[in-house]
This record gives structure tokens, sequence and C-alpha cells, in this order.
């Protein structure tokens, strides 16, 4: 008989293996012949992501115009929040580790200054621009040339609005 949460140590509820048990046991790791297609069909869909990258900048942009015109509305914030989000996780994935350094900085930025009130307009306008420059340009390495000095730029002007 299964106890009820309330008297389980911490609450802690145990895993469920019924879904292992059915695959016949735990996952096995990918073999190289695996890894290799999945690479090729990677490859094959490079192609694409440039302009899938730039839809998730057009909706990010979209949401820095519709907070520009509603600083306040939380609903605008929380759009802006989850597009930059979103282009953080998935610019790696499109081959652009800068959009993914960027976005990351702007999801912090605007955590930390709504936490003190409101999310400065010229701090959201600077990484929307720095993201839109950095695909228009085909900037891709968050680890030398210009990247390296938009992210320190950009780092300086998030220090001074959070500070």
């Amino acid at each position: 008989m299964a106890t009820k949460l309330e008297d389980r140590p911490y609450g802690v509820v145990p895993p469920n293996f019924n879904l292992q048990r059915r695959m016949g046991g735990p996952l096995k790791p990918l073999d190289e012949k695996q890894i290799d297609n999945v690479a090729a069909a990677l490859e094959d869909l490079a192609s694409e992501m440039g302009d899938w990258i730039k839809t998730d900048l057009n909706r990010l942009t979209a949401a820095r115009n519709a907070f520009l015109d509603n600083k306040q509305s939380l609903e605008c914030i929380d759009n802006l929040h989850r597009a930059a989000h979103d282009l953080k996780g998935l610019g790696q994935t499109y081959g652009f580790p800068i959009v993914s350094a960027i976005a990351d900085t702007l999801c912090k930025s605007i955590q930390q200054t709504l936490e003190k009130g409101s999310v400065p307009e010229d701090l959201v306008n600077a990484h929307v621009d720095a993201l839109r420059a950095v695909v228009n340009l085909n900037l891709r390495d968050a680890d030398s040339g210009p990247g390296v000095e938009l992210l320190r730029g950009l780092g300086r002007l998030v220090e001074k609005k959070t500070a």
C-alpha cells in the first residue's frame, strides 16, 4: 500500500520506472553511426536555421515594440522575457553562440531591473539592437572578434542599470 505524500520524509516522491521497464531497461547510449546520422540531419537543416533565427528575432523585436508602447504592462515584459529566453536557448543551436550570450544578458537584466521596479528602455533597446546586428552581420563567435567588445559593452550597461 502506497503511503501518502505527507507521510513520506521531506515529501519525496519515488520515481516511477514503468516506462523504463516497458522499453527494456535504461536507454542505451547512441553509437557512432547514430551520432553521424544526427549530425548529417543538422547539417541539412543548417540552411533553414538562418530563417528560423530571423523569425525568432522578429518575435523579439515585436515584443520590444509592444514593451515600448506600454512599459508598465507585466504581460509585455513577460512576452519580451520569453522571446529573449527562447533566443538564449536556440542561439547555440542555430550556430550563433553570441546570440545565446546576448539574450542571456537580456533575460538576467530584465529580471534584475524588474525586481527594482521597472525595466529601462535603453537597456532593452541596446540588447535587441545588438541581437539584430549580430544576426544581420552574421557574427557568430562570442569568444573573439567584435562579439567580445559588444558583450563587454552590454555588460557595462547592465552593471550601470542594475547597480
